[in-house]
């Protein structure tokens, strides 16, 4: 780990107050309540809580920062977090029924069960369904060990 990831991960740990244990980046984030994150979030396990938080990304090519046609929106940091406890559902679904969800700002249709061939043919996201009604979408790059760590705790 590099030195900028080093400082980073003291930082979070300072923040939290404990160890950040399994972390991973989730390539494509949004939720039902209109946040939509195009790059992702940095997603982490620290004290009894999955956390999250986004990132300003910069354009480039090769390490060469390009200039963007358009003027540029100003860079809202989003943050949250969720324990364990309050995960009521958690399943894949297609990543096109996601956007239309994180778009509508809320859930616009029942989510049924993806079946083989969805998963061959679609690019797949997370659903995590929490008890208060807020449902994230997160496309993770390696979805079995969420779903082992989120089991694993809920067992403690």
């Amino acid at each position: 780990m590099d030195d900028d990831a080093q400082v980073f991960i003291a930082e979070l740990e300072a923040r939290h107050g404990g160890p950040v244990g399994w972390r991973t980046y989730a390539t494509w984030y949004g939720n039902n309540r209109g946040i939509f994150r195009e790059f992702g979030v940095f997603l982490y396990w620290c004290e009894g809580k999955f956390h999250f938080e986004d990132f300003e990304r910069n354009p480039s090519l090769l390490g060469i920062a390009l200039k963007p046609r358009r003027p540029k929106k100003p860079f809202v940091k989003y943050e949250g977090s969720f324990s364990t406890s309050d995960v009521v559902l958690t399943r894949p679904i297609p990543k096109s029924v996601a956007q239309r969800n994180i778009d509508a700002g809320k859930v616009t249709e029942k989510i049924r069960e993806v079946h083989l061939l969805d998963r061959i043919f679609r690019q797949m996201v997370e659903m995590v369904v929490l008890s208060d009604g807020t449902i994230h979408f997160f496309e993770l790059m390696n979805r079995r060990e969420f779903i082992t760590l989120l089991s694993s705790i809920d067992k403690e």
